[in-house]
This record gives structure tokens, C-alpha cells and sequence, in this order.
């Protein structure tokens, strides 16, 4: 009998060297390597959230995990007017809006769904868990929770990415691509930072192989049935629609998905497109009817995202505007921010757009023309999905993109991350190919050290978290994105007020969600006449309890603030910590001590704090 599985020391020397056991030694060490990285990274590397829009989609899932709908703790003036106006188109009463729970109106629902169903099977700790003492020194549960999940994404964009370039190139390449996507800095830090970016890139890594599965089905000899294609038409669609439903700017990408068919699809290429269309049309329309029936936006807030930090909204002016004044934004404003941002992402963002060295090779392959079709095509395709996520990216741009820059869900330019990495493998296979080289150890060499230098940012980081030694060599970051958040502050502030209590502040997303309690962003003025005004929502919609002002309007710088009319809220905290005491006409009155130094201001209508003090209520 005939059996693979060495015997004796000599056989498992061969086997170990030459054999088979040779790929799987490989395969440990690999695994060893990927463990160690994981390891270091998730214990010494990760920090809580610091982007608005992963406590906004957080707070949004763990509010559908607890069966309240598609509802949100986080209360935007801007939507508070939308469903104003249409309440009056409706002859509905526009008072009084806020004594129910608000609809969201910002976000899409595929992600908060799956953060929903995560924390619906895991247990209660990782859902309202707090951080474990010091908390400076570590995460929330649910935050960790959060960091699995997208790691777990992770993975299988590194393994779409090698079975993509294995199917599009040669195991090399694809094991390049592979590796090259596991040692990018940048995604690391996309997969901490709660945000839907790892769900993005796993969906279009499906849509770009469904896409050559396309292209190879319109070249097939013998044709192949008028079903199939039509079919594989039918799933680029669906994913499509769960691209829009992820995040909204990336529903663009139908637009080179139907050039893609109408161009290269063949006998059958109208046929095709619009069955893509159809199915993409068909899966989004109950969503966006859902979205136009609560407020009259198919897309909600999120439709406005062109006027936002325009010259007639600024920053965060939009959002906060309880009667925004959209007459008075002109198409020229909003041309205007579009030129502006593309000449800033041509001069900073570009050049970095990929997050890794291996983009360099990836523009120096576009000169070499490719012998197969499909390799052609997909290459016209992922340029022209680079030029229209550049184009949305500039268009669709806000003060988020301020506050957390590089990673938020406004960089769009990362999602073509993975298939410029399989392009830029393979040229620089194509490189090493025309050298010379005396022997294979050289050539072995030249690939792990080009690795390494693709992989130096995450390395750097890496080696400095190893190098920490407590007491003699600090961290290189803490956990704790502090300023402007401090998790267990804003918690113990907000659990001194009764459980449904309406907060206003300047950070409502770290309120929801770290406080679970329902927040207002704060409306642009205090109390000066405007329309815009927190009277407004405190009088006829529902009154405000309490006020948090954090750390991001204490640091504020003062000498811009003071001045400006739409930063009366610094003027509010300033006069405050000068005089000790709030504006008479104001309603709440009464502020804990120890907070303000460290420019954390709570202002409620009763002293919460020394009722829980007593044990009275």
C-alpha cells in the first residue's frame, strides 16, 4: 500500500525540504506571522472610536438589537426640519415632534442591520459593558465586539483578493496581493474604527469578480445560454443596491458598471444593463420611498451632503440648522466646493490614496497593455470607479472629514484599495521577471524585503507597541481618544438624568452612544432672535434637560470662536467658567463642580448628582 505520509527520519527530512511538507511549513509560518500581527495590533494599536459616523451606526444597530425600530438617539435639527415640513405638507402637527422616538434619516440600513444581529447573539456584557479599570487603558466591550466583526470582514477581503488574483493572474501575484492587503496600515485602522468600510470593500471585491465573470460569459465560445448572463447581470445589481444601502456615495459605481456592459457585454449587452439596472432600481426603491414617505428626501440628511461645508454652510452648519436657508446656496457655491476639494485631494489625498507604496506600480502598469480582454476591462473599469469616487469624494465632503481625517466614510478613494493592489502585484511581478538573477535565494530575497518595504507603516507601528515598556518606554497611543471623548465621564454625566431624558451637545453620537441617552446636536444659537434657536426645540417640540458641552468646544480656538455668531456655544462655556454661573433667562441652572477645569460642562434643570449622592430620589 501506497501512502504519502513520511516514516523515518530521512523521509520527513525530504518531506520537509523538498515534499509537500515544505508548502504547509510555509502556510504555519504564514499563520504564525498573520496571529502575531492580529495579537499585537488588537491588544496595543486599536483605540476606541474617534469617528462621529461609527457611534452614529453603533448606537443605530444596538437600538435595533433592542426592538425600537429603525430609530436613533441622535437628533439632528436638520432632520427635526425635514419631518417638520413634511408634517405641514401633510396637515400633521409640526410641535411636539421629539416626545416620540426620531426616525434616523442619515444612515442606510446594511450595516446597522449587521451590527444589530452581532450584538442580538452576543451577550449583554459587549452590548452595555463598560471599560475594565484604568479605563483609560481599554476599550469598551462593545467596541472590541464591533473590532471582531470587522475583522473577521477583513479577512475575507485578504482572501477575496488572493482568489481574484489567482483567477485574473498566477498564485504569485495573487499571494502578493494578498499579503500586500494584510500589511496596509491604513485598513488596520479602518477595522478599529467601526466604521462599514471592511462591508464596503467586501462588496466590491464581489463586484468586481462578478463583473469578470461577465466579461467571460459575453466572450464564451461556445455562447453560452441567454439565462446566464443575464443572471450574473441580475447579481451585479443586487450588489449594487447592497453597495447604496451600505453607504450611499457608492451606489455611483453602477454608473462604470453599465459602461462596463454597454462597452464589453456583448450580443447581449442592453439585456444585460438593464437587468443590472433593474434589479438595482428594485432592491433600493423600498428604502428610498421609505426615507421620501417620513420626510420627502429619498436620501434624507444625507441628500444634502453637497451643501455642507459650502461658504453659506460652513462646517457643521447644515446639520445644525433648525430652518436652513437653502435658497440662498447657489449651484455656483456647490461648483465651487467641488473644484476646491479636488484640487486638495489631487495635492494630499491622491498621493496616499491607496494606503500603501505598491500604487506607484499599479500607475506604472497602465502603460503596459494586457494581452487578455478581461484583464483590459476590469482595468477601464477600476479606473473609471476612481475617477467617479474622486468626483463623490469632493463632492460629498463635510467638516467629518475634519474632525477624523483619512479614516472616515467620506474617503472613498481606499475602496479601490484591493484590486489596485492585484494590478500593482502583477506589475511588479512583470518587473522582477525581466531581471536576472544568479539564484532563486536572490530572487527570494528581493520579494520579502519589497514586501517588507510595503508593509514599513505597520511594521513601525507594530515594533513601537513591542518596544513599550511600562514605566520606562510609553505606549505610542492609549485606547482613550481623549481629547475630545472621554467614554466614562460622558456615562456617568448622562446616568445622573432619568433614563429618557433629552440631552443637547456639541458631541451628540458620543451620547447616544456612550451615554444611551437621546441627544440633540446642538442648534446654532443660544437665544438671539433667530429662528435657529435652542428655544425653539426646548418650547415646541420637547424641553431639553440638559446640556453637554465637551472637550471639542472647550479647545475651541477662542480668538475665531469668540467672534463668531455661530459658535455662540464657546461664548456660553467661557462665560460660564469666568463667572461661575449661567445667563439668567437660561432654564437650567445647575452645573457639578469638577468638570469645567477639564472642559467637560453639564448643565441640567435639577442637581441629579446629589440625589444619586444621598440614594434619594
Amino acid at each position: 500500500m501506497i501512502t504519502d505520509t513520511p516514516i523515518g527520519i530521512q523521509t520527513w527530512i525530504h518531506f520537509l525540504e523538498e515534499g509537500n511538507g515544505r508548502l504547509w511549513v510555509r502556510r504555519f509560518l504564514l499563520l504564525v506571522l498573520a496571529a502575531s500581527v492580529v495579537v499585537i495590533y488588537h491588544f496595543m494599536e486599536a483605540r476606541n472610536f474617534m469617528s462621529p459616523e461609527a457611534m452614529d451606526q453603533a448606537q443605530l444597530g444596538r437600538n435595533l438589537a433592542g426592538h425600537h425600530g429603525y430609530k436613533t438617539s441622535i437628533i439632528r435639527p436638520l432632520s427635526l426640519h425635514l419631518l417638520q415640513q413634511k408634517a405641514f405638507a401633510t396637515g400633521k402637527p409640526t410641535t411636539g415632534l421629539l416626545k416620540w422616538e426620531h426616525p434616523d434619516l442619515e444612515n442606510p440600513p446594511v450595516y446597522p442591520l449587521l451590527l444589530a444581529g452581532m450584538f442580538k447573539v452576543l451577550p449583554e456584557q459587549y452590548v452595555w459593558g463598560t471599560a475594565a479599570e484604568p479605563a483609560v487603558l481599554h476599550r469598551l466591550p462593545p467596541e472590541k465586539a464591533i473590532g471582531w466583526l470587522n475583522l473577521g470582514l477583513f479577512f475575507i477581503v485578504v482572501f477575496q483578493v488572493y482568489r481574484l488574483g489567482r483567477m485574473l493572474f498566477d498564485p504569485t501575484v495573487a499571494l502578493l496581493a494578498a499579503t500586500v492587503t494584510f500589511g496596509t496600515e491604513l485598513l488596520w485602522r479602518f477595522v478599529y474604527s467601526g466604521l462599514s468600510t471592511m462591508l464596503v470593500l467586501v462588496l466590491v471585491l464581489f463586484l468586481a469578480r462578478v463583473m469578470v465573470a461577465l466579461d467571460r460569459a459575453s466572450r464564451a465560445e461556445p455562447p453560452l445560454p441567454g439565462r446566464k448572463p443575464l443572471l450574473l447581470a441580475l447579481l451585479a445589481g443586487l450588489t449594487l443596491g447592497l453597495l447604496f444601502l451600505t453607504r450611499y456615495s457608492t451606489g455611483l459605481l453602477l454608473l462604470p458598471a453599465l459602461c462596463f456592459l454597454l462597452f464589453f457585454g456583448g450580443a447581449r449587452r442592453w439585456s444585460s444593463a438593464a437587468a443590472m439596472g433593474l434589479a438595482f432600481v428594485l432592491l433600493v426603491s423600498p428604502w428610498l420611498y421609505r426615507n421620501w414617505h417620513l420626510c420627502g428626501n429619498p436620501l434624507g440628511t444625507a441628500g444634502f451632503a453637497l451643501f455642507a461645508d459650502t461658504e453659506s454652510f460652513p462646517d457643521d452648519k447644515l446639520e445644525r440648522s433648525f430652518d436652513p436657508a437653502f435658497g440662498e446656496t447657489t449651484a455656483n457655491e456647490a461648483a465651487s466646493k467641488v473644484i476646491t476639494n479636488s484640487l486638495e485631494l489631487l495635492q494630499s489625498d491622491l498621493p496616499r490614496y491607496a494606503g500603501n507604496w505598491l500604487a506607484a506600480f499599479f500607475l506604472a502598469g497602465l502603460l503596459v497593455p494586457f494581452r487578455d480582454p478581461t484583464l483590459r476591462r476590469l482595468r477601464w473599469f477600476l479606473m473609471l470607479s476612481l475617477v467617479v469616487l474622486f468626483l463623490a469624494q469632493a463632492a460629498g465632503k463635510t467638516h467629518l472629514s475634519k474632525l477624523v481625517p483619512l479614516v472616515n466614510s467620506e474617503n472613498l478613494l481606499v475602496l479601490a484599495s484591493p484590486l489596485i493592489y492585484i494590478f500593482g502585484s502583477a506589475m511588479f511581478g512583470l518587473l522582477l521577471d525581466r531581471v536576472q538573477f544568479p539564484f532563486p535565494l536572490i530572487r527570494t530575497i528581493v520579494n520579502f524585503t519589497a514586501l517588507m518595504l510595503f508593509s514599513l507603516p505597520l511594521m513601525v507601528a507594530l515594533s513601537s507597541d513591542v518596544l513599550a515598556i511600562p514605566g520606562l518606554v510609553p505606549r505610542r497611543v492609549y485606547p482613550l481618544a481623549d481629547p475630545p471623548y472621554r467614554p466614562a465621564v460622558i456615562r456617568e454625566l448622562c446616568e445622573y438624568s432619568p433614563p429618557n431624558a433629552l440631552i443637547a451637545s456639541d458631541v451628540p453620537w458620543a451620547v447616544a452612544w456612550y451615554g444611551n441617552r437621546p441627544c440633540v446636536w446642538l442648534p446654532l444659537h443660544v437665544q438671539d432672535g433667530h429662528k435657529e434657536d435652542f428655544f425653539v426645540i426646548h418650547d415646541f417640540q420637547r424641553p431639553i434637560q440638559a446640556i453637554y458641552l465637551s472637550p471639542l468646544t472647550a479647545n475651541s480656538e477662542w480668538h475665531q470662536c469668540f467672534f463668531d455668531p455661530n459658535h455662540a456655544w464657546f461664548n456660553f462655556l467661557l462665560d460660564l467658567a469666568l463667572r461661575g454661573r449661567v445667563p439668567d433667562r437660561f432654564p437650567l441652572k445647575s452645573v457639578p463642580r469638577g468638570y469645567v477645569e477639564y472642559g467637560h460642562l453639564f448643565c441640567a434643570e435639577k442637581a441629579w448628582w446629589l440625589h444619586a449622592a444621598t440614594g434619594t430620589k
